[in-house]
């Protein structure tokens, strides 16, 4: 298992780069759906779902 970056650590900081992610999946969703960068987005956001919250990387409370 890879080490957490200490920057990481709080889940607000967490859940504002996961929001980021987001809200670039939302405006590439919205001006060109299917295109290369809504999909490069979209796996941006899945990894951060499942490297945050999903693989156990982060503790619930740190």
């Amino acid at each position: 298992m890879a080490e957490p970056h200490p920057w990481l650590m709080p889940l607000s900081r967490r859940v504002a780069v996961l929001g980021l992610a987001v809200a670039w999946l939302a405006f590439e969703g919205w001006y060109e759906p299917g295109g290369l960068w809504f999909w490069l987005a979209l796996g941006v956001v899945a990894y951060g779902v499942w490297d945050f919250f999903l693989s156990g990387t982060y503790p619930s409370r740190g």
